[in-house]
């Protein structure tokens, strides 16, 4: 019936079902997932140049996942009580993200053990993922994560679980700022001590120095940027001034030769049309003779 919980003992892939019996347990089981996220081209992309402590981009991106095990979590307090191994087959799709460079040297700015660092990544992606949610309105299940390390930079993935996209990542790429900021205060602002499903993650995702090594990234990434030895804060978007100076012409784009968008080839997801060009104003109609 409705709410019952079920133990699947066989899958059958060929014949896509599921063979299982009614169980009678206090709790549920998540898939232990392995995800690797391979960028393909990339849409935009911010804060390389400006010597910034993290990249944002957007993109199309490959995703190869493939499920290796299942956890076990009580129901009410998600705690992890239990784990097991499955071998099931590899899942691979196309679609577009949102991912976040960080370097190493910010990482090895943070002041804990390399254990506690990768913890605070961790909690940090689980964070963005839980927010990025409620900025976009979305379901739980259409945001996937990825964390990728790798020799000078650590990359957190936001990507889409559908293949082609439905368009989540561009508005993520947008609201980044407004993401990394409500990051911040949901973890700052939760009555935890080492971590929960409503900021870092539950209990035994990660340790318990999690939530406080999530912050001083986020404070390394929304404010300075490495260079040279040291860490300098840059501003995280450019100043612009209210009027021009005295005597400056202001440029203004020409009606008569509207800029002509340039075409990019999107391979595997569809890319939304550009916009059309405004239409030149009608010439004046002629004189009449007197």
């Amino acid at each position: 019936g409705e709410g019952d919980v079920y133990q699947v003992g066989m899958l059958g892939f060929e014949g896509r079902k599921a063979y299982g019996r009614q169980f009678d347990c206090d709790y549920y089981t998540t898939a232990i997932t392995y995800t690797k996220v391979t960028p393909i081209d990339e849409f935009a992309s911010e804060g390389a140049r400006a010597f910034q402590a993290s990249v944002r981009t957007h993109g199309e991106v490959h995703v190869v996942s493939r499920v290796v095990g299942f956890k076990k979590i009580k129901f009410y307090t998600n705690e992890n009580i239990g784990s097991g191994e499955l071998d099931l087959p590899e899942q691979q799709m196309h679609t577009t993200a949102y991912w976040l460079t960080v370097p190493s040297a910010v990482m090895a700015a943070l002041p804990y053990a390399a254990d506690d660092r990768r913890d605070g990544i961790i909690g940090l992606a689980f964070a963005m993922r839980q927010l990025a949610q409620l900025l976009l309105m979305c379901a739980g299940n259409d945001v996937g994560i990825a964390i990728a390390t790798e020799a000078r930079r650590h990359v957190v993935s936001l990507y889409e679980e559908y293949p082609c996209c439905i368009g989540l990542s561009e508005p993520r790429y947008r609201m980044h700022h407004e993401l990394l900021g409500g990051t911040r205060r949901m973890i700052s602002e939760c009555e935890c001590a080492s971590g929960c499903p409503g900021c870092v993650g539950p209990i035994g995702n990660t340790g318990p120095p999690a939530p406080a090594a999530a912050l001083k990234l986020l404070h390394l990434i929304e404010l300075p940027g490495p260079k040279g030895r040291g860490l300098r804060a840059v501003p995280a978007r450019p100043v612009l001034p209210d009027a021009p100076p005295a005597g400056a012409a202001a440029l203004r784009p020409s009606s008569a030769h509207p800029p002509t968008p340039h075409p990019r080839t999107f391979v595997g997801c569809r890319r939304p049309a550009a916009r059309a060009p405004p239409a030149c104003p009608p010439p004046p109609p002629p004189p009449h003779p007197p």
